[in-house]
């Protein structure tokens, strides 16, 4: 089921989620490497700087095609710093920001870290910033805990992280994309004659703290496409039967 849901995002994404046609997309990988522009090391490099920019799309880039919005301090064209423990705050940073900025706009995201979106050897860094801290606070007796540190092996820390980041593109497209789902009232004969047989799913903006509006109204058509092709596909079974 993971991996049909995990296909299912990627192909969508890769598609749909951008301005300019389609832009592969694989889970975590290339969200992780995309995540900023490159940074220039020399003159050299300009050349190369100018043609990655060109052709590089961003997560931000993403966003900014599905919501009209920008991330507070950060920019389409961001650059990562050069030093690897700076470059690896900084992406924490950053993430953090985007996490904030999508529970803002309704996304159900507490279960995901800013450190799980980062490198494998990203992460490894943060790890050793987060234990240099608890060393430091222990000589000077200062109080600090790191009971909430969450240590993961490799293979470990490379679940979560696909976990994590299809977690966070669904967020995306509940909370940029299923606002353009409608409901628009039905007429036809079938569901006059059947809406008393069908499972009621309330419209109301506060009748679910699960499920917005527009994925009720999803549910809605889902069920009454069931209710319809049940009785195609099992003509003379009662619900019980099936």
């Amino acid at each position: 089921f993971f991996q049909k849901t995990l296909t299912a995002v990627k192909n969508w994404f890769t598609l749909f989620g951008w301005s300019k046609g389609q832009n592969p997309v694989s889970v975590p990988y290339s969200l992780r490497r995309d995540v900023c522009k490159v940074q220039a090391t020399s003159s050299q490099d300009k050349v190369f700087k100018q043609n990655r920019e060109k052709d590089t799309k961003t997560l931000y880039d993403m966003l900014f095609h599905l919501s009209g919005q920008l991330l507070p301090d950060i920019t389409s064209s961001q650059a990562l710093v050069l030093d690897p423990t700076e470059r690896m705050l900084q992406l924490h940073c950053q993430h953090s920001t985007l996490l904030a900025f999508l529970k803002c706009q309704g996304a159900y995201l507490p279960h995901v870290m800013p450190e799980f979106l980062l490198e494998p050897d990203d992460y490894k860094k943060w790890i050793e910033v987060q234990q240099a801290l608890q060393k430091v606070y222990e000589e000077t007796s200062e109080i600090y805990s790191n009971k909430h540190l969450l240590i993961l092996k490799d293979s470990v820390f490379e679940a979560m992280s696909k976990r994590a980041w299809t977690d966070v593109l669904l967020q995306i497209y509940k909370v940029f994309v299923l606002p353009h789902v409608f409901s628009r009232s039905v007429t036809d004969q079938f569901s006059l004659e059947n809406v008393q047989n069908m499972p009621r799913i309330k419209s109301e903006p506060l009748s679910s703290n699960i499920y917005s509006p527009y994925e009720r109204t999803i549910l809605t058509w889902l069920n009454k496409h069931y209710e319809k092709n049940r009785k195609t596909v099992w003509k003379d079974c009662q619900k019980g039967e099936i």
